[in-house]
């Protein structure tokens, strides 16, 4: 940040003044260039961690845990290709065709409820808590865990398998109790503001996949979930472009 100030001035009695080119510029001259180096740097942590690295990490997951479950990935496959054959070939996918991904979208469900790419969110208490005997006092921090909530089996029969037929059939997951059980981007007004581009990203990733390739996983790999989730070697696969979609 200090070297990007450094040249933001000399370039700027060199050539005037410039069109922004990338966060870091934006962020030197947000709100009239008040921002501290610290808010700054906070910034672009944010930015890479929220926009980049937990939708990565996500699609590399649902890749993994198709690959070991040979019957959703046919599902997916098989939902995928009649889209396209009812589309026609070599079409751009559209919002309607999104909205029409159902099984996808259970696929991408299952894949948040099991990996918790978000372990859990830091709250404060506002008020004094009161919680099957134990008083959380106003002030203290809350650490709120979605893990523990997504792998109860209070909660999911068998919670640590990846099934993502349950949400098809769970209606409970659907209604206001659902959504105090399946937590994935947060709630209430810190609700993640990309919840639904995240899904849109990981759909059309998930569709050409599929759709042009075939794929086995080049080593064994597992998740890992501290300090964050994610799988140790990367996952890496062997990828072959099927034949029909040359």
């Amino acid at each position: 940040m200090e070297e990007r100030g450094e040249e933001k001035g000399v370039k700027e009695e060199m050539d005037g003044k410039r069109e922004k080119k990338d966060m870091v510029e934006e962020l030197l001259e947000a709100e009239g260039g008040s921002f501290s180096e610290e808010e700054m740097v906070d910034f672009c942590l944010s930015l890479l961690v929220a926009g980049y690295e937990t939708t990565s990490v996500l699609m590399t997951v649902a890749v993994k845990f198709l690959t070991e479950t040979p019957a959703a990935l046919a599902q997916l496959k098989e939902e995928h290709e009649n889209m396209t054959k009812m589309k026609g070939e070599n079409q751009l996918l559209e919002w309607v065709d999104y909205k029409s991904m159902t099984f996808t979208q259970c696929v991408i469900n299952e894949t948040l409820r099991v990996a918790n790419i978000i372990g859990g969110v830091f709250r404060r208490a506002n008020t004094d808590i009161h919680f099957k005997g134990y008083t959380i006092p106003k002030g203290c921090k809350i650490f709120a865990s979605f893990r523990a909530v997504h792998l109860n089996n209070e909660h999911y029969e068998n919670a640590r398998t990846f099934d993502p037929w349950r949400w098809q059939s769970n209606n409970k997951l659907q209604n206001e109790v659902g959504a105090n059980l399946f937590t994935p981007f947060g709630g209430g007004p810190r609700l993640c503001p990309g919840y639904e581009l995240a899904r849109v990203v990981i759909s059309v990733f998930l569709h050409h996949l599929v759709m042009r390739f075939s794929w086995e996983a080049a080593e064994e790999d597992r998740l890992v979930f501290f300090p964050t989730t994610r799988t140790l070697k990367g996952y890496p696969i062997n990828l072959r472009r099927r034949p029909e979609s040359v």
